[in-house]
Protein backbone atom coordinates (compact mmCIF):
# COMPACT_ATOMS: atom_id res chain seq x y z
CA UNK A 1 0.00 0.00 0.00
CA UNK A 2 1.47 3.74 -0.71
CA UNK A 3 0.36 6.66 1.57
CA UNK A 4 1.66 10.24 0.94
CA UNK A 5 1.71 13.34 3.01
CA UNK A 6 3.04 16.46 3.06
CA UNK A 7 3.54 17.93 6.03
CA UNK A 8 5.25 20.55 5.85
CA UNK A 9 6.83 23.72 3.14
CA UNK A 10 10.05 25.47 3.31
CA UNK A 11 11.48 28.79 1.42
CA UNK A 12 15.08 28.49 -0.92
CA UNK A 13 16.76 30.74 -2.48
CA UNK A 14 17.45 29.89 -5.97
CA UNK A 15 20.67 30.51 -7.78
CA UNK A 16 19.97 33.81 -8.76
CA UNK A 17 18.42 34.78 -5.51
CA UNK A 18 15.12 34.37 -6.08
CA UNK A 19 12.92 32.61 -3.43
CA UNK A 20 11.05 29.71 -3.73
CA UNK A 21 8.80 27.42 -1.87
CA UNK A 22 9.14 23.44 -1.88
CA UNK A 23 6.95 21.39 -0.69
CA UNK A 24 8.34 18.04 1.62
CA UNK A 25 6.62 14.76 0.76
CA UNK A 26 6.83 11.63 2.73
CA UNK A 27 5.66 8.70 1.12
CA UNK A 28 5.21 5.22 2.76
CA UNK A 29 5.44 2.69 1.23
CA UNK A 30 5.95 -1.14 2.58
CA UNK A 31 6.43 0.38 6.10
CA UNK A 32 9.21 2.59 4.44
CA UNK A 33 9.21 6.29 4.51
CA UNK A 34 10.88 7.97 1.20
CA UNK A 35 10.84 11.84 2.01
CA UNK A 36 11.40 13.89 -1.41
CA UNK A 37 11.04 17.79 -2.16
CA UNK A 38 9.02 19.22 -4.67
CA UNK A 39 8.29 22.65 -5.79
CA UNK A 40 4.52 23.37 -7.10
CA UNK A 41 5.73 23.64 -10.76
CA UNK A 42 6.54 19.90 -10.45
CA UNK A 43 2.81 19.48 -9.19
CA UNK A 44 1.24 21.59 -11.74
CA UNK A 45 3.32 19.53 -14.41
CA UNK A 46 2.00 16.38 -12.99
CA UNK A 47 -1.11 17.55 -13.31
CA UNK A 48 -0.83 18.43 -16.77
CA UNK A 49 0.19 14.68 -17.71
CA UNK A 50 -2.28 13.06 -15.91
CA UNK A 51 -5.35 15.85 -17.25
CA UNK A 52 -4.86 14.01 -20.57
CA UNK A 53 -5.27 10.33 -19.88
CA UNK A 54 -7.87 9.98 -16.89
CA UNK A 55 -10.42 12.76 -14.90
CA UNK A 56 -8.03 14.20 -13.31
CA UNK A 57 -9.47 15.90 -9.74
CA UNK A 58 -9.09 19.65 -8.96
CA UNK A 59 -6.01 21.00 -8.64
CA UNK A 60 -4.99 23.79 -5.81
CA UNK A 61 -4.57 27.19 -7.99
CA UNK A 62 -1.30 29.38 -7.77
CA UNK A 63 -1.91 32.30 -6.18
CA UNK A 64 0.56 34.93 -8.34
CA UNK A 65 3.90 35.26 -6.30
CA UNK A 66 2.39 34.97 -2.99
CA UNK A 67 4.88 33.57 -0.32
CA UNK A 68 2.43 33.89 2.67
CA UNK A 69 2.36 31.47 5.28
CA UNK A 70 -1.54 31.06 5.55
CA UNK A 71 -1.68 30.74 1.45
CA UNK A 72 1.50 28.29 1.18
CA UNK A 73 -0.43 26.38 3.94
CA UNK A 74 -4.10 26.52 2.13
CA UNK A 75 -1.73 25.17 -0.91
CA UNK A 76 -0.26 22.48 0.81
CA UNK A 77 -3.03 21.18 2.05
CA UNK A 78 -4.48 21.30 -1.74
CA UNK A 79 -1.47 19.55 -3.15
CA UNK A 80 -1.73 16.67 -0.29
CA UNK A 81 -5.61 16.18 -0.89
CA UNK A 82 -4.74 15.82 -4.57
CA UNK A 83 -2.29 13.03 -4.20
CA UNK A 84 -4.33 11.22 -2.29
CA UNK A 85 -7.21 11.54 -4.46
CA UNK A 86 -4.91 10.06 -7.48
CA UNK A 87 -4.08 7.35 -4.80
CA UNK A 88 -7.40 6.12 -4.71
CA UNK A 89 -7.59 5.71 -8.34
CA UNK A 90 -6.52 2.38 -9.36
CA UNK A 91 -4.15 1.21 -11.41
CA UNK A 92 -2.06 3.69 -9.83
CA UNK A 93 -1.02 6.64 -12.84
CA UNK A 94 2.79 5.66 -13.52
CA UNK A 95 3.03 9.30 -13.78
CA UNK A 96 2.22 9.56 -10.53
CA UNK A 97 4.77 6.76 -9.16
CA UNK A 98 7.58 8.76 -11.06
CA UNK A 99 6.74 11.98 -10.06
CA UNK A 100 7.06 10.15 -5.98
CA UNK A 101 10.53 8.90 -7.34
CA UNK A 102 10.56 5.67 -5.14
CA UNK A 103 13.66 4.12 -4.37
CA UNK A 104 13.93 0.46 -6.12
CA UNK A 105 10.26 0.31 -6.87
CA UNK A 106 9.89 1.13 -10.99
CA UNK A 107 6.54 2.13 -12.20
CA UNK A 108 6.83 -0.40 -15.05
CA UNK A 109 6.75 -3.41 -12.92
CA UNK A 110 4.02 -2.25 -10.91
CA UNK A 111 1.13 -4.13 -11.36
CA UNK A 112 -0.76 -0.93 -10.89
CA UNK A 113 0.39 0.71 -13.69
CA UNK A 114 -1.31 1.92 -16.67
CA UNK A 115 1.48 0.50 -19.14
CA UNK A 116 -0.59 -2.79 -19.61
CA UNK A 117 2.41 -4.69 -21.74
CA UNK A 118 4.48 -3.93 -18.81
CA UNK A 119 2.24 -4.75 -15.46
CA UNK A 120 2.25 -8.34 -17.41
CA UNK A 121 5.34 -9.42 -16.26
CA UNK A 122 5.23 -12.48 -14.09
CA UNK A 123 6.94 -11.00 -10.67
CA UNK A 124 6.19 -13.79 -7.98
CA UNK A 125 7.33 -17.49 -7.96
CA UNK A 126 5.64 -19.58 -10.52
CA UNK A 127 2.90 -21.47 -9.52
CA UNK A 128 3.01 -25.61 -9.43
CA UNK A 129 0.00 -27.62 -10.46
CA UNK A 130 -0.83 -30.59 -11.51
CA UNK A 131 -2.64 -31.71 -14.70
CA UNK A 132 -5.28 -34.20 -13.58
CA UNK A 133 -6.78 -35.26 -10.34
CA UNK A 134 -4.77 -38.60 -8.97
CA UNK A 135 -8.22 -40.43 -7.59
CA UNK A 136 -10.63 -38.93 -9.76
CA UNK A 137 -9.06 -39.50 -13.39
CA UNK A 138 -6.64 -42.71 -12.52
CA UNK A 139 -4.13 -43.39 -15.36
CA UNK A 140 -4.49 -47.10 -16.16
CA UNK A 141 -1.68 -47.08 -19.02
CA UNK A 142 0.77 -47.33 -16.41
CA UNK A 143 1.56 -51.34 -15.88
CA UNK A 144 3.93 -50.01 -12.60
CA UNK A 145 2.32 -49.72 -9.32
CA UNK A 146 1.85 -46.16 -7.54
CA UNK A 147 3.22 -47.22 -4.09
CA UNK A 148 2.92 -44.33 -2.58
CA UNK A 149 -0.24 -43.74 -3.55
CA UNK A 150 -1.01 -47.25 -1.80
CA UNK A 151 0.66 -46.76 0.90
CA UNK A 152 -1.51 -43.34 1.62
CA UNK A 153 -4.73 -44.70 1.09
CA UNK A 154 -3.55 -48.14 3.60
CA UNK A 155 -2.43 -45.35 5.90
CA UNK A 156 -5.53 -43.23 6.03
CA UNK A 157 -8.20 -45.74 5.32
CA UNK A 158 -7.28 -49.75 7.01
CA UNK A 159 -8.48 -50.34 10.38
CA UNK A 160 -6.08 -51.08 12.89
CA UNK A 161 -9.05 -52.85 15.07
CA UNK A 162 -7.25 -56.37 14.98
CA UNK A 163 -4.08 -55.29 16.95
Amino acid sequence: MLSVLIPSFRQVQGNHGKHFTVFQIEVYSSGKCHKIERRYRAFHSLHKQLKHILNAPEFPPKKVRNLNPKVLEQRRKGLESYIQELLKRKPVPKQLLNFLSLPGISPASSLNSFNAEESREIIHQPVVMYNHHLYIEDDRTSTLPNIVSKGLLMAFYSSDEGD
